[in-house]
């Protein structure tokens, strides 16, 4: 029997390069954040009030349909659970789920699913894996600029 040093799906010839394409950008205004101590950390919510989405998508955020759950850890790390509700300017609905990390060096990232209608414009999205980089605009304001995985 053959021994390979590298499993075999990771060889090279088997890795595709990766690529990153803009693709939208949605800016989140939030209610003021309620937090509580938990065995964990911190838990922080903060329903979403509103915003909008440019790009490849151009609409708004729904508002009152989402909201920002995030947990302050004890080594400094903030781990993102974030759920958007979209409506584009011709009325179709999309839902954004982020996950990610926020350290204390500004360094923020999610990880982003996004589900469509698939009768839609949007179907293009369906399947597809975007990242996000956040970037605050105040204390209750980010913006999120998505890119496409290629």
């Amino acid at each position: 029997m053959t021994e390979l040093s590298i499993p075999l799906d990771r060889e090279p010839r088997f890795v595709a390069p990766i690529g990153f394409e803009p693709a939208f950008e949605v800016r989140l205004d939030f209610e003021p954040v309620r937090s509580e101590q938990t065995p964990h950390g911190e838990r922080r919510m903060r329903k979403i009030i509103g915003g909008s989405i440019t790009g490849k998508i151009a609409g708004s955020v729904y508002p009152n349909g989402g909201g920002d759950y995030s947990l302050g850890r004890s080594d400094g790390v903030t781990d993102l659970h974030t759920h958007i509700v979209l409506r584009d300017d011709k009325g179709e609905w999309l839902y954004i789920r982020n996950i990610g990390y926020a350290r204390m060096d500004g360094y923020q990232r999610v990880t982003s699913w996004v589900d469509a209608d698939v009768r839609s414009d949007h179907n293009w999205v369906l399947g597809l894996f975007f990242v996000g980089v956040i970037e605050p605009l105040g204390e209750d304001s980010v913006l999120i600029r998505y890119a496409e995985v290629l």
